[in-house]
C-alpha cells in the first residue's frame, strides 16, 4: 500500500508486523540575486523499517510536504518529515531536506527506525555560483527503496534559481510504502 498523502492503515487480523519505506520531503532551492545563482535544497532522508503493529489499531501516516522555493533574493524552505506511527510507541521517521541558503546547499534529511531497519541520508543540495554559473541542483536522486522506487520527484531537493527573476524550485513531497 502506498501513500502520496496523509492517511491511515488499519492492520487486518493476523498482521503483527509491517515493513515501511518512508521518504522525507525535499527542501526548496534558493535565489541568490544578480551577483550569484541560488543553491539547491537537500533531499529528504529515507528509512526502511520493520514496525510492530496490532490488528485493528490504526497506523497513522504523515507524508512530508516539499519546502517552497525562494523568490526574489531569499532562502528555500525546509521540507517536512514523513512519519509512520504505529500508536504503540514506535515511529518511523524520514527527515525533510534542508532549504537552501543563498549560496549554501541544503543538507540532506536523515531517517530513524524504532528498531530493526536501515536508514540513509538524503543527498545535499548543490552550491550556488557567481554568474554566469548554473544554479545549484537540488539533492537527488531520491534514495532507492527495497520494494519500488519513489515516484518521480518524491523526496528530491528543489533547484536553485538563476537570478531574482527565476525563483528556486520547490522540493518534492515525501512518500510511504507499507507492506506485509
Amino acid at each position: 500500500m502506498d501513500f502520496d498523502d496523509d492517511g491511515v492503515l488499519v492492520p487486518p487480523a493476523g498482521v503483527t508486523t509491517v515493513f515501511v519505506q518512508a521518504w522525507g520531503a525535499g527542501g526548496g532551492g534558493a535565489v541568490g540575486g544578480s551577483a550569484i545563482t541560488g543553491a539547491g535544497g537537500g533531499a529528504g532522508g529515507f528509512a526502511w523499517c520493520v514496525l510492530p503493529v496490532q490488528p485493528g489499531t490504526p497506523v497513522a501516516v504523515d507524508v512530508g510536504a516539499g519546502g517552497a522555493g525562494g523568490a526574489g533574493v531569499s532562502n528555500g524552505s525546509p521540507g517536512t518529515p514523513t512519519a509512520v506511527d504505529n500508536n504503540l510507541g514506535g515511529v518511523v521517521s524520514a527527515g525533510g531536506g534542508g532549504g537552501a541558503s543563498l549560496l549554501l546547499g541544503g543538507g540532506g534529511g536523515e531517517g530513524v527506525c524504532p528498531g530493526q531497519g536501515t536508514v540513509r541520508m538524503g543527498a545535499d543540495g548543490g552550491m550556488g555560483n557567481p554568474p554566469p554559473g548554473a544554479p545549484g541542483q537540488g539533492g537527488r536522486p531520491a534514495v532507492d527503496g527495497v520494494v519500488q522506487p519513489a515516484p518521480p520527484g518524491a523526496g528530491e531537493g528543489g533547484d536553485g534559481g538563476g537570478d531574482t527573476d527565476a525563483p528556486g524550485s520547490a522540493g518534492g513531497d515525501g512518500y510511504v510504502v507499507i507492506w506485509w
